[in-house]
């Protein structure tokens, strides 16, 4: 796939691009046919000229044409109403979106927020680096091959709003790569890489992702550029000059200048527009050379309010992490009333959160004076502990039965809520706790928020798994979209809203050894107490240095008395991810002051002392960083505070680490400004997280190891968690340094640490031993006990669920179809006839899906990915729902579903069949032989819950 020297080829042929140029065809178009060429279903020789005349006009109408006509699959919208999946569709098919760009192309506000609240950017363009299996070893950077994804509908970022969707792609680095020589990664990316006529540079590297944006170069072959690249992208240089300009930030160190194009890729929604006179300066505390207000601004009472009308918020949010101009960080209410009277809406922004300079020039640039939010302040109660902090607690004097306590306590609460299947209200209490422990409502309404669900407050996480594409399902039937129900079947794809749906229809487990099955499934772990919040600094300065506030807008916290309040007073642990230190978690006392009552959803610290509070737990800020606030007595009372001097580097620290002294103004000296001389020393940089990644995983591996050999405490220990703080700000251990740690550290991690699937998999090497001398370790504790408290409460749960009985009110639509024939023989046998002819081949429909299901649903079906699982049985479902020909006379098409799904349980009474072809319609014969049910559209349905108070 290799054309010029210095161009790899994704995609492209230079005849057909013309065409593609003269018939108009749309850059979705395009994109769904070079992914089949480049997972090598077609060739270009394979589209013919005429064909294109049907994939003119919008992406919305021709884009899915192009599986149509060369994928070899129907697409589900020629396979079943309209109406089926339209929520799933909406919420996340690209091409409408990739339209509205197309549409807006020409407005001076290019893709950010306009007066009608549409925004662009939010169309994904991804794709996956992988290996030759029969490439040559000689030449690493040639044994490469990119395959492109389906287009996604998700997140908004400030660089694909200014350049549009197509300007950016995401390319992930497949494990298998990642795990060879870095270097050749690096020399590869710097290439140029051309795809439809467009031709993309690298120009950032996170993880296992690099970002690369479409430039205004040619390729020889084309004299100008395609007509889809709209708008005209930049050059390189300009591009990177447009996010962050060069001679403006000359004095950032060149690793830092380059990190920065992070804050151009955050995920975040536009929020308002300020005049440039509403973005004032306000000046950072500083105490003892310690930024006590790092990373937080302020924000007028008016600008929040005027955020909460857009975003639609209950009410009007604490703080909000956002990003505007060159500044990032967190902005909190200001705390003065005069200032908060004024119609106006302002921000003040703080030296510590401004990473970019900007020059003045006006009007200002759109993206300059919009503020970008990334997420609203929001407390969870309860939370989850991680190792990470359990290790840390119990070497900072917690007892170790306090934990296993927790363990049975929990397994307790989780099992015996699932099993309490008795009394008038067990099944609307079950229904309940199910809904709220697997977190059902919030997931259906991130579902629909289309990219707006973590700044909506109902997801944490900043992105998808990096999952490898499974490329071997393509040609079974279209993509699903994970975790979306099948609408045709009526079955959700998740186990716990699949319990709401059947408890709802009128099943109960007692009765029903499928859903019992599934609450078998349900039962898991999670640790009660905790919670995540937002921390901020305390703007009135009330607070002593060993004070905290929390308070919650609505009663959260469970007390040790067992009421619920909305704040903590008393002593109280706080701790911050990534929890390597032994000072990670401090015990301070959480207050209650009225001059900060209207700060609520957030932690407030304090700005007293000589050190940054949220320094002290793992080198934290205010610009958004979140804690974790722990208050069971059990845990807080025997904890005791590390010594401060565990949190401070040594002083040869940086010695390990390579020497970087270069700036952008001294590369400037050096090369000057010219782009042929500038572009490649730059760009080494960009893509200088491809080298510090692996670095970082190295030695957490290193730091686990030292945990568990040495001793939380040990100098090692310290050592290798000041390196990670180190290494993810960009720093290259010298090499010399890593050999020598690789050679004492590089051990196959403690058993505990590895999943299920790292301990199945074949190893040479043994788990790493922890040594006689060091007492047992507090995760080897917990994990044996709760292995065995585990296999005790799931027993409980096996004995639990009902042997295998007939529920007959799902056979009475079959027994009575065939009951009718037998009486209409006596009155009219011509009738009697057909309509037992029409039973036949209704039969015979079913009992031909059903070996195939049995062959498709087998063993291993767990093992793959949810999207696949969903395509193998929506597959199924489509081939279920279609009706038997010839059509059936005798009986309606409703008749017609509910003995499809009668007959279904006929033939697998004890098995899944039944339910997974035909939920909605077992649903409906369960609950209508139950005495009066009432319909409900999904519309209404999917915002349905039951509240706690209903039981009070």
């Amino acid at each position: 796939m290799m054309g010029d020297k210095s161009v790899f080829v994704i995609a492209h042929h230079g005849r057909l691009q013309k065409y593609f140029d003269t018939k108009g065809i749309r850059y979705g178009v395009q994109w769904q046919i070079a992914r089949l060429v480049t997972i090598g279903h077609i060739t270009y020789e394979d589209v013919a000229i005429p064909e294109l005349d049907k994939l003119k006009g919008p992406n919305q109408f021709a884009a899915p044409l192009v599986d149509n006509l060369y994928g070899g699959n129907r697409s589900e919208t020629d396979e079943v109403p309209g109406a089926f999946f339209r929520g799933e569709r909406e919420a996340t098919s690209p091409w409408k979106e990739l339209d509205r760009e197309y549409e807006h192309v020409n407005s001076l506000e290019r893709f950010h927020r306009h007066s009608d609240g549409w925004y662009g950017g939010r169309v994904h363009f991804t794709a996956l680096l992988k290996s030759y299996n029969n490439a040559s070893k000689s030449v690493e950077s040639s044994n490469y091959k990119i395959i492109l994804n389906r287009a996604e509908l998700g997140p908004s970022t400030r660089l694909s709003r200014q350049f549009g969707s197509y300007a950016i792609i995401r390319i992930r680095i497949s494990r298998k790569v990642m795990n060879k020589a870095r270097s050749a990664l690096i020399t590869f990316f710097s290439q140029r890489f051309l795809l439809c006529g467009i031709v993309y540079r690298a120009f950032y590297a996170k993880d296992s992702s690099v970002f690369l944006g479409a430039t205004n170069e040619l390729f020889e072959s084309l004299p100008c550029l395609p007509r889809h690249a709209y708008p005209p992208p930049p050059s390189f240089m300009e591009f990177l000059d447009w996010h962050n300009p060069i001679q403006l930030n000359s004095s950032q160190s060149i690793s830092k200048w380059a990190s920065r194009f992070a804050l151009g890729l955050s995920n975040s929604v536009p929020g308002i527009d300020l005049d440039f006179d509403s973005i004032l300066p306000v000046d950072d505390i500083v105490a003892c050379d310690s930024v006590m207000t790092d990373g937080c601004g302020f924000i007028s009472l008016t600008a929040m309010k005027k955020m909460c009308a857009i975003f639609h918020w209950d009410a009007c949010p604490t703080a909000i992490q956002c990003r505007i101009a060159g500044a990032k960080g967190l902005l909190i209410i200001h705390p003065d009333t005069f200032t908060n009277d004024s119609d106006v809406p302002r921000v003040w922004l703080r030296p510590s959160q401004i990473k970019i300079k900007y020059p003045i020039t006006f009007p200002l640039p759109k993206a300059r004076v919009t503020i970008d939010v990334l997420r609203s302040s929001h407390l969870r109660c309860p939370s989850h502990l991680s190792a990470e902090i359990i290790v840390n607690l119990a070497d900072n004097g917690v007892p170790y039965e306090v934990f296993l306590d927790l363990t049975r306590e929990n397994l307790d609460d989780i099992v015996d809520n699932l099993l309490a299947w008795d009394g008038p209200t067990a099944m609307f209490e079950l229904w309940c706790h199910v809904a709220q422990a697997g977190g059902v409502i919030a997931a259906r309404k991130a579902r629909e928020a289309a990219g707006e669900a973590r700044m909506r407050g109902l997801s944490e996480r900043d992105e998808e798994e990096e999952d490898e594409d499974d490329l071997e399902s393509f040609g079974d039937s279209p993509q699903s979209t994970a975790w979306w129900a099948d609408d045709l079947s009526g079955c959700p794809s998740s186990i716990g809203e699949t319990i709401l749906v059947m408890l709802d229809a009128g099943f109960t487990p007692q009765n029903c050894p499928f859903l019992a099955d599934k609450i078998k499934n349900f039962a898991r772990s999670s640790v009660k107490a905790y919670l995540k919040a937002p921390q901020v600094g305390n703007p009135y300065g009330v607070l002593a240095p060993d004070e905290v506030q929390i308070l919650a807008r609505d009663s959260k916290f469970p007390q040790p008395d067992g009421t619920v309040s909305h704040f903590i007073v008393g002593d109280v642990l706080l701790a911050r991810y990534p929890c390597k230190l032994p000072t990670d978690v401090q015990k301070v006392k959480a207050v209650v002051k009225s001059e900060l009552s209207n700060y609520v959803d957030v932690i407030v610290c304090p700005i007293q002392g000589s050190r940054r509070f949220a320094d002290i737990l793992a080198g934290g800020d205010y610009d958004g960083d979140k804690a974790i606030a722990i208050w069971q007595p059990t845990i807080v009372g025997p904890f005791r505070n590390a010594p401060l001097c565990h949190s401070f580097p040594p002083n040869d620290l940086l010695n390990n680490f390579s020497k970087e002294s270069c700036t952008m103004s001294d590369l400037i000296k050096e090369h000057g400004l010219h782009p042929s001389t500038m572009e490649a020393r730059i760009q080494s940089f960009l893509l200088g997280g491809l080298q510090s990644n692996a670095q970082v995983g190295r030695y957490s591996n290193f730091h686990d190891v030292a945990i568990y050999t040495l001793g939380y405490n040990h100098k090692e220990t310290i050592r290798f968690a000041m390196f990670l703080t180190a290494a993810k700000s960009g720093l290259i251990v010298l090499p010399e340094v890593l050999q020598r740690d690789a050679h004492k550290f590089q051990r196959r991690a403690p058993s505990w640490k590895e999943t299920e699937e790292e301990t199945t998999h074949e190893q040479n090497e043994l788990n790493v031993s922890r040594p006689h001398t060091l007492r047992e370790f507090i995760m080897d504790a917990i994990t044996r006990e709760a292995k065995c408290y585990s296999n005790i409460k799931l027993s409980k749960v096996q004995s639990a669920v009902p042997e295998a009985t007939l529920d007959t009110t799902l056979l009475k639509p079959w027994d009575n179809a065939k009951e009718r024939v037998a009486r209409m023989q006596l009155l009219d046998q011509d009738h009697a006839a057909r309509m037992d002819l029409e039973l036949s081949r209704i039969q015979a429909h079913v009992e031909g899906i059903f070996p195939e299901y049995k062959a498709k649903v087998s063993s291993s079906f767990t093992t793959f990915k949810i999207e696949r699982r969903q395509d193998i049985l929506r597959g199924l479902t489509r081939q279920f729902a279609r009706n038997p020909t010839p059509e059936c006379l005798c009986f309606s098409e409703d008749e017609l579903a509910r003995l499809k799904a009668s007959y279904a349980y006929k033939i697998d009474p004890e098995g899944k069949f039944p339910f997974c072809v035909a939920m909605r319609d077992m649903g409906y014969i369960k609950a209508r032989s139950q005495g009066p049910s009432k319909a409900v559209s999904h519309a209404f349905y999917d915002k349905f819950a039951i509240k706690k108070s209903f039981f009070r």
